[in-house]
């Protein structure tokens, strides 16, 4: 790698002046290709020639957990600092701590883009760092993933001749906030979503079959939005509920996410009358989680880690029951889901 001097348009060399500073050796918990030479860095040096260092350490967040194509593991990252009197410095390197040398005192501005093995932008930070003469100061910047909105995709499948007037019922919920409406093109015996509009971050998908306004059948996924990324989905209700008679419901598997959500004390046969009560857990430490339970698409309760459970059947007529509980960290920056069917005979 070479730094040029933004005054004389030169390549560095390894060499030393009178008015310069020696080289900064890299911390050793650090492992760099090489060592930065710090003669005639008149870029990022003070006008005395006195010069400090700032050690950064880059910091990931959040899950890796991902509903759309793109890879969000960090590869690499591009680093640019702007300081006093127009000075500046950019760097890349795939490793998460480094020491920068040779900076003016003054107030610094860090900015991190962080991208994947393709090379593309999936993330950002930036801090403000207060560099000394002759001080290695401690900066942390934590790149999160680009605000924006992204794309989602569903399709929505049943047997025509089984639905006298379908419409569908669909929404995003946000782990705090307003529910987003999703529009349907219906066809014959299908539907099709597409939004690219929607707010980065992760939801709650709640999608309803509906028969003459009566619900036939329904899931819930979690999703994440990426920016300028689409989400897809696909829900195959090739059986559904049909008044008077019996009914099979196939489950599409739920995708793994980031929260590992488990349930017990669910039955896979019930009689009328007869009920069950499920409680859910997350494992690991993530502190206070909000779950909401839904029966065949529709919300019936929420709980938290003090009131995990949820009771089913009582009231219920027979049939076939899909129960799904979603759970979102505090933050809403996590979230994951669990689903179990029940036959009430």
């Amino acid at each position: 790698m070479r730094i040029h001097d933004k005054g004389c348009q030169k390549p560095l060399r390894r060499r030393f002046c009178g008015s310069c500073v020696p080289p900064l050796v890299l911390l050793p918990l650090l492992v760099l290709p090489f060592i930065l030479p710090a003669c005639s860095l008149a870029a990022m040096l003070s006008p005395e020639g006195e010069a400090g260092a700032i050690a950064l350490s880059i910091s990931t967040a959040g899950s890796k957990t991902l509903l759309p194509a793109i890879d969000m593991a960090p590869a690499g990252y591009d680093i640019s600092g702007s300081g006093p009197g127009g000075r500046s410095f950019s760097q890349t390197t795939a490793l998460t701590s480094i020491v920068i040398p040779g900076l003016a005192f003054g107030q610094w501005t860090i900015t991190v883009n962080a991208k994947n093995q393709a090379g593309t932008l999936i993330a950002q930070g930036s801090a403000t760092i207060a560099v000394q003469t002759g001080v290695q100061s401690p900066v942390t910047i934590v790149p999160v993933p680009l605000q924006g909105n992204g794309k989602i995709s569903l399709a929505v499948t049943w047997v025509a001749s089984d639905v006298q007037t379908a419409s569908i019922d669909a929404q995003l919920t946000p782990g705090s906030g307003s529910p987003i409406p999703l529009a349907f093109v219906l066809g014959t015996g299908s539907a099709t979503c597409q939004n690219a509009s929607i707010p980065t971050g992760y939801y709650t998908l709640s999608l309803k079959l509906l028969d003459n306004g009566l619900l036939v059948m329904g899931a819930v996924e979690v999703v994440r939005i990426v920016k300028d990324q689409t989400t897809t989905g696909s829900f195959d209700f090739t059986q559904v509920n049909k008044p008077g008679g019996a009914i099979a419901v196939s489950i599409t598997p739920l995708m793994s996410e980031p929260l590992a959500v488990t349930m017990q004390g669910q039955a896979a046969t019930l009689p009328v009358g007869g009920s069950m009560t499920v409680a859910a857990s997350v494992a690991g430490s993530v502190g206070n989680v909000l779950y909401v339970w839904y029966i065949n698409g529709e919300s019936r309760a929420t709980g938290s880690n003090a009131n995990p459970s949820f009771t089913v059947g009582g009231s219920l007529p027979a049939g076939v029951y899909r129960l799904d509980v979603t759970a979102f960290t505090a933050d809403g920056k996590r979230a994951g889901a669990a689903s179990a069917v029940s036959r009430i005979l």
